[in-house]
């Protein structure tokens, strides 16, 4: 070894000395009926001893206790929840110091407060404390053994943050882990790392077996070394597929080839994988050596790789070292007047959750306090996440979370009074009452209630691993004492914990697959993941899964469930070889076939083999599905991005009992992409008068199952006060868009009567209407100016209640007066979606209806849907008809129609668009039971429904009153599968079963053209359009006038305005209309109206184009040729009498 190499490393190891000087280290324990905390310091007297305090106390069941103890070399795995299991001697590995020798045996009574000065430990490096683990072992029973990690208390400040984790990730040859902990300050440098490995590989490698191992049949030595990429190497993220293009050992020092800091086996030791589940390699690693910088993972230029090599040097398999965050997750409670959240922390999987719990009375008041901490019945973490699908979405949440198959219910504590081993893993209340009286809590009622305030430390609650429960929902119950003979538990409030970046309230980006079932059952299940994360842990939801065909109505249990390479194709409904089109199981790491995968996470299955998560179960009805199929899962090997993602592979789930010539597969189907949500409006519309607002209101939500985040901007206020989210899109057509009778009153599908609602502030969101942002968030009162971010738990952007297509309304204090409307319309990317428009046109002046339907479908590069919008205006045909009529079914047929369309007979009406569109077979095996279809179709179960029965998932419409805006779920717009091309049929009223008015679903494209029209006396915009669309032959919802842009020019002898052009004849609409103008007359109708001609149709029009010169200069004629601009902008410069400025082509073909 060379001498500079020499000298570095002893001033490295002065520096480390020096740097852990004023480290306290702490070892918590609950377990076993003992609960406290072990603190480790430097001894006052003598800094190179150390000074042990106990904060112990034993539970009333374990009085008296007596525990030899003592210092072990491997941390503990807290995402193990099974306390005999985490402390088992193959993973705590073997002892290093006794404490037996140095301090005596561990005694309660006695040694609760004790203190140990002087001893002679070492806080790190050699057989250091930090970073190992305490096992005590029962005086009393040598199987009765508790264990904990020993590590520095994390710190709620990023910056002040001195442990660092990063992890390499082993996926292809080799599985598992090597984790790199170190302790580092913005003021020290590295004080020690070390490394801990828990490898295996699938059989095959050649090997070099470690004889001083107890099982040496099962454990293999091999060298490994860290490789750094080439500092302009861009594909670093594919190295982890093909690692022979890791050409350099790790060597920032020059050191030359065996004295490189890459050249780790070397300095620490040949590396053991063990080629069996069952037996453990772990190992510890300890390097003085090896500095990791965040520079040096997360940096720019080169990355790091750990390489695992064999006997012949050849690669058999590498993991990039990536830094590991600490995991954060939040869950947020705003309901039934108590407002606050629940934040989950963890370092990393070697150490304890910390928790922080902030929850109070909305409005702050003493006596609403006092009445929440008095009532307060628990604090629970459960199996599932809410479902908004259901009313009563905090039910839906299932059991308490229990992963523990054996856990012992016997004998079980009261809140407080045992350790956190002898709980539920979901029972906080129970865990964490009275507890951590170290850390810093504010009661609200010191004595007597079931509160839990501030800080507490949580054993048994792992935010990683496959008993992670990130995603798995939260509720906060209070007593219900109205009945003081029967008190009852309900649940004030519930959601689902969502990961969060630490430093920044900022949810973390997730992405999320779906895959939709359709035959012979259906249902959905989600995959989810940080983006661009795929070594990270995968959430799998199962929402539901219900038999569908006809065929079963029992339930039925224990499929197992695969990913395969391919997406399948119309073999999913085949009666035989279903679903062979899907090909093999998904192994893109060639693990061999013949290796056993078992429903314990094994790590050694193939890819795509999910029964190692467990089997699935498919309910034989809807009553049963939420109770009986939802499950959810997480996996620390199913990447959604990467080399080796599962996006457009599909899922078979399996059958064994069914039919031989089926085979085994009962169904499959494509895993799609997901995206998150975000509407924005911005596109502000002034309510008569001259538009003066400006900014935005913009939200996002990633699924159901996170809360949704808002940002408001507004500049330009004027007298301001409220803000709504109303009922239906703007109409901007419209001279004052934002009345009452286009925009209609505020959200508020709960049906919240806004008379009880608080005062703005200080109520939770779900004591007011949906829509009253400024109740839930404040008002603008007094204010020009107005910016705020925050997070609404009742503002949907997926389900049918979500806002989509409705209308932000901004109104003046006086009056309450509607100043400023937008639409909040979807956001997007073009180079990431596409917004499809169709629509269902009702003009036909002998049918039976007046109006439209329009859809929109936001269509994702991946292939992925939105929801489908859909609008609804109708009303009974003639202009003074007022009729109302209500409670009218509505469907998908599965051809257009035509002439029969205006048939006067009920029972031959709308005969050619044949029946319901049912394109995925639904209920095949037994069409005519109706009975059954009924019963199992309706918004609770929207995939059971055949595609085109509209009404059975969103309701009925009517006639003659209010617009309307749905949200389908299972309206396809475009794709193999796509409502247009066909046609809509509206059933008669009050659900009655007769065709009663029914259109073609066509596309919805719209062009915008500037025009300059001369203006006569008494020219009214109003009347010019009306005649245009005589003449034309079309109805208004085919041309309309932006009222925003019309402008007078040339002293009042023309105006200008911006026309719209829709429909799915746009194009055609627009040349007509040019002709119109140019020429004066149209000789034909722009719409052909199958079995209608208007023989009194108005032919010619008396307005003309405005010429570019004043009308009012008789000097020069005006120009009356047609041409196109580039500009409208000044309109006083435009150079010909008819201008094309800008044309949007909305449907893209």
């Amino acid at each position: 070894m060379n001498r500079n190499f020499l000298i570095a490393s002893i001033l490295i190891g002065v520096l480390q000395i020096l740097s852990v000087s004023s480290i306290e280290l702490i070892a918590y324990f609950s377990q076993s009926g003992l609960h406290g905390e072990l603190h480790f310091t430097n001894s006052i007297t003598n800094p190179k001893l150390v000074k042990v305090k106990a904060f112990l106390e034993a539970t009333l069941q374990y009085s008296e206790q007596s525990w030899s103890w003592g210092l072990y070399n491997n941390p503990i795995d807290y995402s193990i929840v099974d306390p005999i299991e985490r402390c088992k001697r193959d993973r705590v590995g073997r002892e290093l110091i006794s404490f037996d020798d140095k301090l005596g045996y561990l005694i309660l009574p006695g040694n609760e407060s004790s203190t140990w000065n002087d001893v002679d430990l070492n806080l790190s490096g050699e057989n250091g404390l930090w970073g190992r683990s305490i096992v005590m072992t029962s005086g009393s029973d040598r199987n009765v053994r508790i264990c904990s990690t020993i590590t520095n208390k994390i710190s709620f400040n990023e910056q002040n943050e001195m442990e660092h984790n990063a992890e390499a990730k082993f996926r292809k040859g080799v599985t598992g882990s090597m984790y790199f902990r170190w302790l580092k300050s913005e003021k020290s440098f590295n004080s020690d790392l070390l490394i801990y490995s828990n490898l295996h590989h699938y059989g095959g490698a050649d090997k070099h077996l470690d004889s001083s191992f107890p099982t040496t049949s099962a454990i293999s030595l091999f060298s490994w070394k860290i490789y750094a990429t080439d500092i302009f190497d861009q594909t670093t993220d594919r190295i982890e597929e093909n690692c022979n293009v890791l050409q350099t050992i790790y060597d920032p020092q020059n050191y030359g080839p065996g004295n490189s800091i890459g050249d780790i086996d070397d300095r620490v030791g040949k590396l053991r994988i063990s080629d069996k589940l069952n037996v453990n390699a772990n190992q510890v690693f300890q390097d003085n050596q090896l500095h990791l910088m965040e520079s040096d993972i997360n940096g720019p230029s080169r990355k790091l790789y750990v390489v695992i090599l064999d006997s012949r040097n050849d690669f058999l398999g590498c993991a990039k070292i990536r830094l590991l965050k600490p995991r954060v997750a939040k869950s947020f409670i705003n309901s039934n007047g108590i407002k606050g959240e629940l934040t989950l922390i963890q370092r990393s999987r070697f150490e304890p959750t910390w928790l922080n719990f902030t929850f109070a009375a909305a409005d702050g008041t003493l006596q609403s306090n006092f009445e929440y901490a008095k009532n307060i019945a628990s604090f629970k973490v459960h199996n599932l996440p809410p479902t908004n699908l259901h009313a009563d979405y905090c039910k839906t949440m299932g059991d308490i979370f229990e992963p523990r198959h054996e856990f012992n219910v016997e004998n079980y504590p009261p809140p407080g009074y045992g350790t956190q081993d002898q709980y539920y893993i979901g029972d906080l209340l129970g865990k964490l009452s009275g507890r951590n009286k170290m850390d810093r809590h504010k009661y609200i009622i010191e004595d007597g209630s079931n509160e839990l305030s501030g800080i507490y430390w949580d054993l048994f609650l792992p935010l990683a691993g496959r008993h992670s429960i990130v995603n798995r929902g939260f509720s906060l119950n209070q007593f219900d004492r109205s009945n003081p003979q029967d008190i009852k538990e309900f649940p004030t409030g519930c959601s689902s914990f969502s990961l969060y970046e630490r430093s920044k309230n900022y949810q973390i980006p997730m992405q999320t697959l779906q895959a939709q079932f359709r035959y012979p059952l259906v249902g959905k299940i989600l995959f989810r993941q940080p983006k661009e994360e795929p070594w990270h842990d995968t959430t799998v939801i199962v929402e539901y899964l219900i038999h569908a065909d006809g065929s079963s109505l029992n339930n039925t249990d224990e499929h197992e469930w695969s990913i395969h390479l391919h997406a399948p194709n119309i073999d999913y409904y085949s009666w035989q070889n279903r679903c062979v089109s899907t090909g093999d199981i998904f192994n893109p790491t060639k693990v061999p076939t013949n290796e056993r995968c078992l429903d314990d996470g094994n790590k050694l299955c193939r890819l795509g083999d999910l029964s190692r998560l467990g089997t699935l179960n498919i309910a034989g009805g809807k009553i049963d599905s939420l109770r009986y199929t939802r499950k959810l899962f997480t996996d620390d090997n199913l990447p959604l991005s990467g080399f080796s993602n599962i996006l457009g592979k599909s899922i078979t789930i399996y059958g064994k009992n069914g039919p031989v010539a089926r085979g085994e597969r009962l169904g499959c189907t494509r895993i799609e992409g997901f995206h998150p949500r975000k509407i924005i409006a911005k596109n502000w519309h002034p309510n008569g008068g001259q538009l003066q607002l400006k900014g935005k209101v913009e939200m996002y939500q990633q699924s159901e199952y996170e809360i949704t985040n808002v940002e408001v901007s507004f500049k330009d206020l004027d007298d301001t006060s409220w803000y709504h989210i109303h009922q239906t899109s703007v109409e901007e057509d419209l001279e004052f868009p934002c009345e009452d009778s286009t925009l209609y009153g505020q959200y508020n599908p709960t049906h919240i009567n806004p008379k009880l609602s608080p005062l703005p502030v200080v109520g939770t969101t779900d004591q007011y209407q949906m829509g009253d942002l400024s109740g839930k968030f404040g008002t603008l009162d007094g204010l020009t100016e107005y910016a705020i971010n925050y997070n609404d738990t009742l503002l949907p952007l997926f389900g049918y209640d979500n806002i989509v297509g409705r209308s932000v309304v901004v109104h003046k204090r006086e009056k309450f007066f509607r100043w400023a409307c937008s639409t909040l319309e979807r956001g997007y990317s073009p180079s990431e979606a596409r917004e499809i428009r169709g629509i269902a046109s009702f003009h036909n002046p002998l049918g039976y209806a007046w109006g439209y339907l329009r859809m929109t479908q936001l269509i994702g590069n991946d292939g992925s849907q939105s929801d489908t919008i859909i609008e609804v205006k109708l009303r009974h045909p003639g202009d003074g008809n007022r009729n109302i009529t209500r409670h009218h079914n509505w469907s998908v047929f599965v051809n257009p129609v035509s002439v029969d369309a205006t048939v006067q007979q009920t029972a031959t009406r709308c005969v050619a668009g044949g029946y319901v569109w049912n394109p995925h077979y639904t209920q095949l095996a037994d069409p005519l039971n109706d009975e059954l279809y009924r019963q199992e179709c309706g918004r609770d179960n929207p995939l059971r429904c055949y595609v085109g029965d509209v009404s059975a998932r969103l309701g009925t419409i009517n006639i003659g009153v209010d617009r309307m805006i749905f949200s389908d779920p299972n309206f396809p717009l475009e794709g193999d599968i796509s409502a247009i091309g066909r046609s809509i049929v509206i059933y008669g009223a009050n659900t009655s079963s007769e065709r009663f008015a029914c259109a073609n679903i066509e596309p919805d494209y719209d062009i915008v053209k500037y025009v300059n029209v001369e203006r006569p006396p008494r020219f009214v915009l109003s009347q010019f359009i009306d005649e245009v669309r005589r003449v034309m032959a079309i109805p208004e919802w085919f041309l309309h006038i932006d009222s925003r842009t019309t402008q007078i020019l040339h002293n009042g002898a023309c105006v200008a305005f911006k026309l719209h052009f829709k429909g799915p004849k746009a194009h055609q609409l627009e040349q007509d209309f040019s002709k119109l103008m140019s020429t004066g007359q149209l000789a034909e109708p722009s719409l052909y109206v199958p079995g209608y001609v208007n023989q009194k149709r108005k032919k010619k029009i008396a307005y003309r184009i405005c010429s570019v010169r004043d009308p009012n200069d008789k000097k020069k004629k005006p120009n009356r040729i047609l041409s196109k601009s580039s500009s409208a902008v000044p309109l006083t410069r435009i150079t010909f009498n008819i201008s094309f400025i800008l044309i949007f082509l909305h449907w893209i073909l």
